[in-house]
C-alpha cells in the first residue's frame, strides 16, 4: 500500500476523533456540589501535580499568600483518597513555582518552572526510595511548560520562556541515556500548552493569548509533524488541565466542566456547581475529580463526583426476584416508617456512605441517587432518591455467594 496513503487515512481518523457539538448532561439534579477534604498542608499556586498509584502528588509553587513574587517552595506532599489525609516526603534541591510535574516508568519528574529566575532544572523523583536525582537540564529555560510521557520518552511543549517571551519550542528527553533531542517546533507560540494522549497518541492543546480561541493539534512524534485537529468551542472555559478518563476527555475549570464522549462524539457540559476562583490543578481518581490550589485560599482541595458519568443507565434486569447483584444489602430506615433496601456493591456501599457522611458535615447533595437494578420493565432506567433529611438510620447486611 501506498505510504503516503496510509499516512493521509490516519489524518483523516484523528480529525474525526473530535467533533464538538455541545449536548447538555441530563442530570436528575439542577447541579452536582463540590465537597471540602483535608486541605493541602502546604497551601501554593503554581504548582505541579500527578496521579500515581491512586493517590495525588502535589509538587513545588509558591506559598507566598497569593502573590507569584517569591515565596517559593521545594516541598512535596501525597494525597490518598481513601483516607482523606496527606503525607509529607522528602523536598527537592531547590524551589520553583509554574513547574511541570509528570510521571514516567515509575518515576516523577519536575521540570523547568520558576525560581529566582526562569530555570532549566531537571530533577528525578523516585517514590519508592522517597529520594530526588539532579538530571541533564532541558536545552530551552522555560516555565509553564506542557509535558507528557509517552514511550520511552518525555515530550515538552511551549511555555514561557527568557524575558517571559512566548516559545514554541518542542524537546524531548529521553530518561534512559539522560538526554534531550530537539524536534521541529509547534505550529504557533503559546502561553498554555496542554498535552494529553488518546490512545497512544499525542494531542496539544494550545493557547496563545486573550481573546483568542484555543486549538487542539495532533502531534506524530514518529513523523516529528503537527496537524491541526479543531478549535475549542467558546462556551468552553480555557481548562486548567486535560484528563483522559473512562473514555473521555475531561476539560475542568473554574468556571464549568466540559467532557468529549469518545464513544459517542459529543462534547457534554457537566452540571456542576461553578467555583468562581482561581483553580491551580485538577486531576481525577476512581471516578472523583480534585480541584487544588484556589486562589487565594491556597490550602483549598475540593472533591466531584462524577460517579453518574460511570453508568448512568444501568443493564435491565427483567427478573422481579434477581439473584444477588451486590455484596451487601443497604437497608435505610426513612423517618416515614419506610423500609428502603438496595442490594450494592462494596464500592457502592463505599459511596453512599461518604456521601452521608460529607452531607452530615452540611457538604454534597441534599438527595442520594440509587440505580435500581430490578422490576426495570419497559423503563430504561429507575432511579430512587433518597433524601438525607428523612433518613431516620441505616444498616449494612454483608453477605458472601
Amino acid at each position: 500500500m501506498n505510504l503516503e496513503k496510509i499516512g493521509l487515512f490516519a489524518i483523516a481518523m484523528i480529525m474525526t476523533l473530535f467533533s464538538f457539538q455541545t449536548y447538555s448532561f441530563a442530570a436528575e439534579v439542577d447541579e452536582y456540589i463540590w465537597t471540602e477534604k483535608s486541605p493541602m498542608p502546604t497551601g501554593r499556586f503554581g504548582m505541579g501535580s500527578l496521579v500515581y498509584d491512586d493517590k495525588i502528588y502535589v509538587y513545588g509553587g509558591t506559598v507566598s499568600g497569593g502573590s507569584i513574587s517569591g515565596g517559593n517552595t521545594a516541598i512535596l506532599e501525597t494525597y490518598d483518597p481513601k483516607t482523606n489525609q496527606w503525607e509529607q516526603l522528602s523536598s527537592s534541591s531547590i524551589s520553583r513555582y509554574l513547574v511541570q510535574f509528570v510521571e514516567h516508568q515509575d518515576k516523577f519528574y519536575a521540570i523547568g518552572g520558576v525560581e529566582s529566575a526562569v530555570t532549566n532544572v531537571v530533577e528525578e523523583y523516585d517514590p519508592f526510595s522517597n529520594q530526588w536525582t539532579n538530571k541533564q537540564p532541558m536545552p530551552t529555560p522555560r516555565y509553564n511548560v506542557g509535558a507528557i510521557s509517552i514511550g520511552d520518552y518525555v515530550y515538552t511543549f511551549g511555555g514561557f520562556g527568557i524575558n517571559n517571551t512566548l516559545t514554541d519550542v518542542v524537546e524531548v528527553f529521553n530518561t534512559k541515556t539522560n538526554s534531550w533531542d530537539i524536534k521541529n517546533p509547534m505550529p504557533v507560540k503559546t502561553s498554555e500548552t496542554i498535552p494529553f494522549k488518546i490512545n497512544n497518541s499525542i494531542y496539544v492543546l494550545v493557547y496563545t493569548k486573550p481573546g483568542e480561541t484555543p486549538s487542539i493539534y495532533n502531534y506524530d512524534p514518529e513523523q516529528d509533524t503537527w496537524t491541526h485537529i479543531a478549535e475549542m468551542p467558546s462556551e468552553v472555559t480555557l481548562p486548567r488541565n486535560v484528563i483522559v478518563h473512562n473514555e473521555k476527555v475531561f476539560f475542568p475549570s473554574d468556571k464549568n466542566l466540559f467532557y468529549y464522549d469518545l464513544k459517542s462524539k459529543k462534547l457534554i457540559k457537566y452540571p456542576v456547581a461553578p467555583l468562581n476562583k482561581a483553580i491551580n490543578n485538577f486531576e481525577i481518581i476512581n471516578n472523583k475529580l480534585y480541584a487544588m490550589g484556589e486562589f487565594p485560599n491556597l490550602g483549598s482541595f475540593l472533591e466531584l463526583s462524577l460517579s453518574d458519568l460511570v453508568n448512568p443507565n444501568p443493564n435491565p434486569n427483567p427478573d422481579p426476584n434477581p439473584n444477588p447483584t451486590g455484596n451487601a444489602l443497604l437497608v435505610i430506615y426513612m423517618d416515614s416508617g419506610l423500609i428502603k433496601e438496595f442490594e450494592m456493591t462494596t464500592e457502592e456501599i463505599r459511596n453512599f456512605s461518604e456521601w452521608y457522611e460529607g452531607r452530615a458535615k452540611g457538604n454534597g447533595r441534599e438527595a442520594y441517587i440509587v440505580n435500581k437494578k430490578y422490576n426495570i420493565g419497559p423503563f430504561n432506567s429507575r432511579k430512587d432518591f433518597i433524601s438525607y433529611s428523612h433518613i431516620e438510620s441505616f444498616e449494612v447486611q454483608e453477605y458472601s455467594r
